[in-house]
């Protein structure tokens, strides 16, 4: 089963909190850092442009056209 990708995110923000604790040799962890920002920035990314498709869809196409005026009626002299 996939997570989703605010799931993925979450991980991702939970492993960059661990990464200095984990006792892994410095090189290593800037390697990781790298890689755990790039995937951050990517998720972001298609979070946002699917946020951005869903607010164009949601924009009806057209203005509503407002209704054409009668012509004038005749007003009784009453």
């Amino acid at each position: 089963m996939l997570m989703s990708r605010t799931s993925t995110l979450i991980l991702l923000g939970v492993l960059v909190i661990l990464a200095p604790f984990s006792g892994l040799p410095i090189a290593i962890r800037s390697l990781l850092a790298v890689i755990f920002g790039a995937c951050v920035l990517g998720i972001g990314l298609s979070i946002r442009a699917q946020e951005a498709r869903n607010a164009r869809a949601q924009v009806p196409a057209e203005a509503p056209q407002p209704e054409p005026l009668s012509a004038p009626q005749e007003i009784s002299p009453i």
